[in-house]
């Protein structure tokens, strides 16, 4: 069986990369690089905002969100918990000898050209972590499955962030990670596994995210091992027009403050205390037990 990696740069998706590596032969490894970013230099941000209305509250607003991006982005900074959770080694990918390693531009995937590469290659299944949206033509590619690892639980927060939105709106039960095949839509796709981590009163916005992503390795791994024994592998359709979609431009300063402050007051540990009553209410699809205990 052929299979394709699809994500990016950072520790997590160098994990990623390499715990599948561990289980499965890999034809090819692709790593699209991020969207440019140019840095805003202080002038900028003051002249910008100091002519706004709200221009020293923009200016603040705009020192928390860049302190609040060192602070807590243990996929792309060196952070302590890396090793707590990452099974595999997240530092470099083991290059395999008879995979190919490609590093692709912003949307590369998706274009005309990669898409005959990939056609060439004739994958059966293709795993994905933090690419872009992919499209209809390179969706259609693989002979079996294209499958996302989606860091929330779907349909109930698709997008971004999906494991902070839950606590900035006092739900942490939704806190969790889904597994499914990817179609046109964002994390629309027919869900294959769902898990939620467990959750200590001591987590942050680090924890949080690396028991998310731990779990879902885990149920892509699991995903793989089942579709190689039985070349199929059985999978729920979301409800339609249910749960919420969070984009870039939804993230906000209030929405991060908002986020901190819940964790510092313990929603976690209120949450814990009512765990069994509050998840009875939850319907997830394709459940499996997490995988790790802490």
């Amino acid at each position: 069986m052929k299979v394709v990696i699809f994500t990016r740069t950072g520790f997590h998706h160098t994990s990623f990369i390499n715990r599948l590596q561990e289980r499965f032969k890999i034809t090819c490894v692709v790593r699209e690089a991020y969207p440019e970013n140019k840095k805003k230099s202080i002038v900028r941000l003051l002249s910008r905002n100091l002519f706004q209305l709200n221009g020293v509250k923009g200016i603040r607003d705009e020192f928390f969100l860049k302190k609040f991006s060192e602070s807590y982005s243990a996929g792309f900074r060196y952070h302590r918990a890396l090793k707590d959770f990452l099974k595999a080694p997240f530092d470099v990918v083991i290059e395999k000898p008879g995979t190919r390693y490609l590093n692709v531009r912003y949307g590369e995937i998706n274009g005309e050209d990669f898409a005959t590469f990939l056609r060439d290659i004739k994958p059966d299944v293709i795993a994905v972590l933090g690419s872009s949206v992919i499209k209809s033509n390179i969706i259609s590619i693989p002979s079996m499955a294209m499958i996302n690892l989606h860091s929330g639980l779907s349909p109930y927060y698709r997008g971004i962030w999906s494991y902070g939105w839950p606590i900035v709106n006092g739900e942490p039960e939704y806190i969790g990670v889904t597994v499914h095949h990817i179609n046109r839509g964002i994390d629309t796709g027919d869900i294959i596994y769902q898990t939620k981590p467990f959750l200590d009163e001591s987590d942050d916005l680090n924890t949080l995210f690396l028991k998310v992503i731990a779990e879902g390795i885990e149920l892509v791994v699991s995903a793989i091992e089942q579709i190689q024994e039985t070349c199929q592998i059985v999978s729920y359709r979301q409800p339609q027009n249910a749960g919420r979609l969070y984009l870039v431009e939804d993230f906000s300063a209030g929405a991060a403050r908002l986020c901190l402050s819940n964790l510092e007051k313990g929603i976690i540990r209120k949450y814990n205390a009512r765990k069994k009553e509050i998840d009875a209410k939850l319907v997830l699809y394709g459940y499996v037990p997490p995988k790790f205990i802490r």
